[in-house]
């Protein structure tokens, strides 16, 4: 019942219709109720006017025998008389109100019969007037309307006359009549729904279309047109809706594209930035910062700052900047660890106001992890090349002050003096030397003269020069080098200077009765040359770093052996230039093998 109620309730059709309907009823229900007591009322009067007229021509005899006191008979034999044509109820009553004759009453039961005279009707006739009520009597059990007409005589009220008539004899008919009304009214109200129902589909299909159509709008279905099929009330609604429809969807095509170029643009900054509500839930996160706190596309937005970003810093600062001026902005500097990596951020954030609401931070994150490990890689280098340079130049100061304090009038120990002080300005040499190449190569100042190069011509080259030093400190080398290795594509003497630089770094490294070998061999479109020693080895912690300019893993060992610790740095760069490839693996204790991977020279 409730389900049928609430479908009623949300048609408006059916509404409509219900409406109509029940305007028509209501109509048809007062206007039967109006008919009935005009009818009643007619009936009434009918009714009425019958029995007075009746009396009237009852009123010369009846008081011709109440005058002269005429037997009961008689008067009982005139009512009588006067009923049967008439059907009517007659009564003969005296002054005092006693029933004298009545048609409705056996002769011999008039005796019993209550007196009359309190009777309404009656009341008035013995006033002098004509008298009328309408009353269900007792003997009769049916609704009468009585008439009292006084019988006078000689201006003196002598008795009452009075006739009683059942209206059904006039509103027999009139049942009838009602009966044709009501079959009348429920055919009315059959073509009334029929015609309202009609007419409300007629009303409010365009309502229920344009119904259709905001609900598709609402779903975002801005083209979709309602139909303009008049000019009324309806025919403007829909001209609105449909210019509320093109309106909305030129401003949601502004505002997608103003969205797209802001996510363009803040997802093309290096830039992270990130905008938390007054409830530290992320509004938006670029594509920066998701990739500084390895935050998967598509997630972060309206989660809590601190669940996507596990760092309590981060949150203070956001917190502490709801507390600074709108338009100033408070600036830390904050590391953030994601397992996978660890991230130095500077931080500017200021407020964000968003409505009436609390304030929401808007914050933008440099990634400076790289800044800073160059600031300390500069710092670093400075103290090394200081480092290295005081070394030899302390040395060479100190001999020189003593050559010039008297020692060089001693040939012997001022060869000897002269002979440390050569040795320490080569050190330097070869350091700024080394400098000034691996400058000129990461500036790309230094020119590569490509070509074919044959690495088994330069290897030997190579081991030609070293062999002698590997000799004097009991190391071999050996060579592995097919005869139908591919030439590589690269610079003579820049080849050179790397397999110079591997190979004395292995001599250097490997103890006595160890081995250095060089070896080649061709592999997918390039030629991989190895360097394997069998010496020291490096580290697994220090293997990331072993390129990097002055780093030494056994500093006073490199230094003894005269190393500038630039060698492998100039390598990476040299074989980086040439489009090339270096690694370097390495167990410590067991040895090294330095691999450079080049393109082949084209046929």
């Amino acid at each position: 019942m409730e389900a049928l109620l609430r479908g009623l309730r949300s048609r408006i059709s059916v509404k409509l219709t219900l409406t109509l309907v029940g305007f028509v009823a209501l109509v048809l229900f007062v206007a039967g109720v109006y008919l009935s007591l005009a009818l009643q009322s007619f009936a009434e009067r009918a009714v009425e006017g019958q029995l007075h007229t009746a009396a009237r021509l009852l009123h010369d005899e009846a008081r011709m025998l109440v005058a002269g006191d005429a037997p009961a008979t008689a008067l009982q034999a005139l009512v009588m008389r006067a009923a049967r044509p008439t059907g009517a109820r007659v009564t003969l009553i005296a002054a005092d109100g006693r029933v004298l004759a009545d048609s409705g009453v056996a002769f011999e039961e008039l005796p019993r019969v209550d007196n009359e005279s309190a009777r309404p009707e009656v009341k008035a006739a013995l006033a002098g007037r004509l008298g009328r009520d309408l009353r269900t009597t007792g003997t009769v059990q049916e609704s009468l309307l009585h008439v009292g007409q006084p019988v006078t005589d000689a201006g003196r009220v002598v008795g009452v006359l009075r006739l009683a008539l059942p209206l059904s004899v006039v509103t027999a008919s009139h049942r009838a009549l009602g009966r044709a009304l009501l079959i009348g009214g429920i055919v009315a109200l059959a073509i009334a729904a029929g015609i309202s129902l009609f007419v409300s589909r007629r009303i409010t299909r365009p309502v229920v279309e344009m119904q259709r159509i905001a609900a598709r709008m609402s779903e975002g279905d801005f083209r979709t047109r309602a139909p303009v099929r008049s000019i009324d009330e309806i025919g403007s609604l829909a001209r609105a809706l449909n210019a509320m429809s093109t309106s909305l969807r030129d401003k949601i095509e502004d505002l997608e594209q103003e969205h797209a170029k802001v996510t363009t643009i803040l997802d093309a900054m290096v830039e992270g930035v990130v905008a938390v509500d007054g409830h530290d839930a992320i509004l938006l996160i670029n594509e920066p910062a998701r990739a500084m706190f390895d935050v998967p596309p598509g997630l972060g937005e309206r989660k809590p700052l601190l669940e996507v970003v596990r760092n309590a810093d981060l949150h203070g600062v956001a917190r502490r900047a709801r507390g600074v001026a709108e338009s100033a902005a408070m600036r830390r500097e904050v590391v953030i660890d994601t397992g996978a990596s660890r991230r130095t951020l500077d931080v500017h954030a200021m407020p964000l106001r968003l409505g009436a609401g609390p304030l929401g931070v808007v914050m933008v994150l440099h990634d400076v992890t790289e800044l800073r490990r160059l600031e300390r890689v500069r710092t670093e280098f400075v103290a090394n090349v200081s480092h290295e340079l005081r070394t030899p130049l302390t040395a060479i100061q100190g001999y020189v002050e003593t050559l010039l304090g008297g020692a060089i009038d001693e040939p012997a120990d001022s060869r000897r003096f002269l002979e440390v002080v050569h040795r320490h300005t080569e050190r330097l040499g070869r350091l700024l030397n080394d400098l000034t190449d691996l400058s000129n190569i990461e500036l790309g100042k230094i020119t590569l003269d490509l070509g074919p190069v044959a690495v088994p011509d330069v290897a030997e080259s190579v081991v030609a020069i070293l062999r002698p030093r590997a000799d004097g400190s009991r190391v071999a080398i050996d060579l592995d080098l097919p005869p139908d290795l591919p030439a590589v594509q690269a610079d003579h003497d820049r080849i050179h200077q790397i397999l110079i630089n591997l190979v004395d770094n292995a001599v250097k490294y490997t103890p006595a009765g160890g081995r250095v070998k060089l070896s080649a061999r061709a592999s997918d479109g390039g030629v991989e040359i190895d360097v394997t020693d069998t010496g020291v080895g490096i580290p697994a912690a220090d293997l990331p770093r072993i390129t990097e300019r002055f780093y030494r893993v056994d500093k006073a060992r490199s230094r003894e052996l005269g190393g500038t610790g630039l060698g492998l740095a100039i390598v990476k760069h040299l074989v980086q230039a040439h489009g090339g490839e270096l690694t370097i693996e390495s167990e410590h204790g067991r040895g090294t093998t330095a691999r450079v991977r080049l393109p082949v020279a084209p046929a």
